[in-house]
Formats: structure tokens, sequence, C-alpha cells
């Protein structure tokens, strides 16, 4: 990672985005150099920048491309909001695309999304005004269509960061909260939106409250019109749930020239629990000539 690069970026990045005024917080690996197209990985809810690093680091390396790896609005130094409807973030997303574009000299980029990110880039792409940036979409387990209000254990977790006693010490609220959550989500929920401020006390870097407002839209929402017509790639972990066997027909309509990769050894978090396979499967779609990519897959 480049980090004379990455203060550069975070600066300009702060007044370049024109198509929304959020600031998307990023890290960058690879540098100026690199010639090939700029990939984008936006992360899911409660996801960070610093989710990334492992396989952003590879990714660009193996794909002799710059790799950024955003914050969604809400989210760690990302500009906060009282709102985080996907049009919203979709168009936040944008404002990145076009100074990622404007700083390398390409015309489109390589677009990442994993879980409510994935979501997001589906938005995104199949709005006609916004899908001629993209050159190859890739969704990590995510389905643009909702899912029943079934997801209890996640709603929970909220409930429980919103009523922590935050006037204690970052070790003390991951002990108490890991009393009343699952490993899992200690881990990919609350561990990395939590922080500390000058005196030691443990702070959420997130907006918590707003998250908690949103949930239930940010799950349910149907992205359901629209059609992108570039190569695509959706991986999927075949016991998440996320992406079910029986919205295929749904995708396969939006997404004419999409392909599908899966893997039995991870849960929901595919770039964390199965990095080879993450990183792998990517860079095979990616590497795959243009008119195969153009294939429609099944």
């Amino acid at each position: 990672m480049n980090s004379g690069f990455l203060k550069f970026a975070k600066r300009l990045s702060s007044t370049s985005n024109c198509a929304s005024s959020m600031m998307l917080a990023n890290l960058t690996f690879g540098n100026m150099r690199s010639t090939g197209t700029p990939l984008i990985l936006v992360p899911g809810l409660f996801g960070t920048k610093e989710n990334w690093i492992r396989v952003g680091k590879e990714l660009s390396q193996r794909l002799g491309c710059m790799v950024f790896a955003v914050e969604n609005r809400n989210h760690g130094g990302s500009s906060m909001a009282p709102s985080m409807s996907y049009p919203e973030m979709a168009e936040d997303l944008v404002g990145f695309i076009d100074w990622v574009r404007k700083i390398t000299g390409e015309e489109q980029v390589n677009l990442h999304g994993h879980s409510m990110g994935g979501k997001t880039v589906t938005q995104l792409a199949t709005t006609p005004e916004y899908a001629a940036r993209i050159k190859n979409l890739i969704v990590e387990d995510m389905s643009p269509l909702g899912y029943p209000l079934k997801r209890a254990e996640y709603l929970d977790c909220i409930k429980h960061m919103l009523k922590t006693d935050m006037n204690k010490t970052r070790d003390e609220v991951m002990t108490e909260l890991g009393e009343k959550v699952s490993k899992v989500l200690l881990y990919q929920f609350v561990r990395g939106n939590l922080g500390e401020d000058a005196n030691g006390k443990a702070i959420w870097t997130c907006n918590l409250n707003v998250i908690d407002e949103t949930y239930i839209y940010l799950l349910s929402h149907d992205i359901r019109f629209g059609v992108f017509e570039g190569p695509t790639l959706f991986q999927r972990a075949s016991g998440s749930g996320f992406l079910p066997a029986a919205h295929k027909g749904v995708v396969e309509k939006m997404f004419p020239h999409v392909r599908f990769a899966e893997t039995a050894w991870s849960n929901h978090w595919i770039h964390a629990d199965d990095p080879h396979f993450f990183v792998d499967s990517i860079c095979e779609f990616l590497d795959e000539p243009e008119e195969l990519q153009l294939k429609s897959y099944l």
C-alpha cells in the first residue's frame, strides 16, 4: 500500500465527488504506474476499508491495477448522513468512481460489492446514466432482491450495540458484547466499528442510530428494474442463504452476461473466510478475453 498516495487520495477524494457531497474514506493499493483497469471494492453493512487489506494487496499485484477499498456513508471515516438508501449510496459511489477515473485517466472501472455493497453496485449498474462507467461487475454473496425479515440475529446485535454502556474501554465493551452476540457477529460487525476516544473510552465509529433505523429497509429492499449488459460475476457462499437459488432467474434477467462462482468453504464473508477462492475467481474472471466474458453463463 502506497502511504504517500493514500494521503493524497484521501485529501483529493474529499473534494472531488461530483455526483454526491458524501466523502468516501478509502485505502489504495498499487500506485499511479499501474496500468490495469482500476478495481473498487465496496463493503457491506458495518464493513470497513481495513477488511480488504489482505485481498486488496493481492488483487493489485496479480491484476496489475490500482485497487480502492472504500467505506460506505455512515461508516468509519466516510461522511455521516441522516439516511442511507440504495439510490443515495449508489450516487455516493458514482462520485468516487468519477474521481478514480479522473486521477487514473481510465474511462471505466471494475466494480465489486459485498452484501449491502453488492446491492448498492447492482443499483448503480442497472441505472442507465451510471452503467457506462463500469467495465466489469462483481457481486459477492448478495441478491438484488430482498429477504424475508427473519435475520433477527443481526437486528438483535444492533440493539445490543445501542444498549451498551460506552463509559468503558474498548476491551470491556468487546467482553460485554461477547456475552450477548455470536462470535461471528462480534468480529464481523462489532470489532471494526469500535474505537476509543482520547480518554480511552469506547466509541462507535459508525452512525449506529441511522443504521438501526435503516436496517429493515436495507435487508428487504428489491432492486428489480434495469439491466446491466456488461460482464458480471456473482460469487456465492453455498451455505449462507444470501444468494438463494430461487433468485437465480432474476439475476440472469438483470445481468444477461452473468456467470457464477461458488464456494462451500465460506460463510457470508467470502473475502475473509475463503480469500484464495475470492481472489482466484476475480482474477480468472477479469483475465478472460472480453468475447468470452460477454457470453451468457448458466
